[in-house]
């Protein structure tokens, strides 16, 4: 089998999506009360710029120049998708971590770099499905850029809210986390039904892949949509609605189950599109 990228391409786009979803949530609950949700907010700021980073790393070892990182900030390749990649996450990386240190040093953040970051990270967000869907593949469509969004964002809002639980022991979120978690897995769950109803209603190609993906891929997309998003939406929902907070269990419940679900996903999104019998 003919691949273009391998599992290092799959990391920066998980990794980097949590790292984005770590600052937003950072970004909106620092607005709203920082003092309040001061273990959240520093718990974003400070693992937004690692995570980008680690998946940043896997992007330079695919492309093949881990040492050209400093390179890359200043200078890109308009033809290359993936240098376009590596310049976006770097710049983030760089405005996140002069955030991360003022937090640090309990400096107080600009509401207009706070904007101008937050900004940046939902453009990388939606970089990495554009990444794909700009091949022109079938598989790759255009419903990649909200779904990796969107997925994004829940694994970093979970990640962020499952560590800072470690380090506090109250409650981690409000009726506003709750409501965009719920929008955005519901979004994730839109976007997937969408992705995969587009395989189905395309060309012969991507029939062929969707009988390939249900064939061999079954239980890992089953994976990504049950535990990476119905039972989240269905948890969440309760605790939103039902007006408790969520228990430790079910707390590091979704985490863990989106986490995996989430990475689950991605993991078959690129490798479909690289099966030999498309790539001609």
């Amino acid at each position: 089998m003919h691949l273009l990228w391998d599992i290092r391409v799959v990391l920066d786009l998980f990794l980097g999506g949590i790292g984005i979803g770590a600052f937003v949530l950072a970004s909106i609950l620092y607005t709203i009360d920082y003092q309040k949700y001061k273990i959240v907010c520093k718990t974003g700021f400070f693992i937004a710029p690692i995570f980008v980073a680690i998946g940043l790393l896997f992007l330079l070892l695919e492309i093949g120049r881990p040492l050209h990182a400093i390179t890359m900030l200043i200078s890109v390749n308009p033809t290359s998708i993936l240098s376009w990649g590596g310049f976006l996450q770097g710049g983030f990386i760089v405005l996140s971590l002069f955030i991360a240190f003022k937090i640090l040093k309990d400096q107080a953040i600009s509401n207009i770099l706070l904007f101008i970051t937050m900004t940046l990270a939902f453009i990388v967000g939606i970089y990495h499905g554009a990444l794909l869907s700009s091949l022109g593949r079938s598989v790759w469509n255009s419903s990649l850029p909200v779904l990796f969004l969107s997925t994004s964002l829940v694994s970093g809002f979970l990640t962020t809210m499952f560590i800072a639980k470690i380090f506090k022991q109250e409650e981690v979120t409000n009726k506003l986390v709750k409501g965009s978690m719920i929008v955005f897995l519901l979004l994730s769950f839109v976007s997937i039904i969408g992705w995969i109803y587009g395989l189905k209603s395309q060309d012969a190609t991507s029939k062929e892949a969707l009988t390939f993906m249900m064939s061999e891929y079954f239980i890992l997309i089953s994976i990504s949509i049950i535990f990476g998003m119905i039972l989240p939406i269905v948890i969440y929902i309760k605790s939103l609605f039902a007006k408790v907070h969520l228990s430790d269990l079910e707390l590091k419940f979704t985490a863990i189950s989106t986490f995996f679900g989430i990475l689950a996903l991605k993991y078959v999104v690129v490798y479909l599109g690289q099966l030999e019998y498309i790539v001609k």
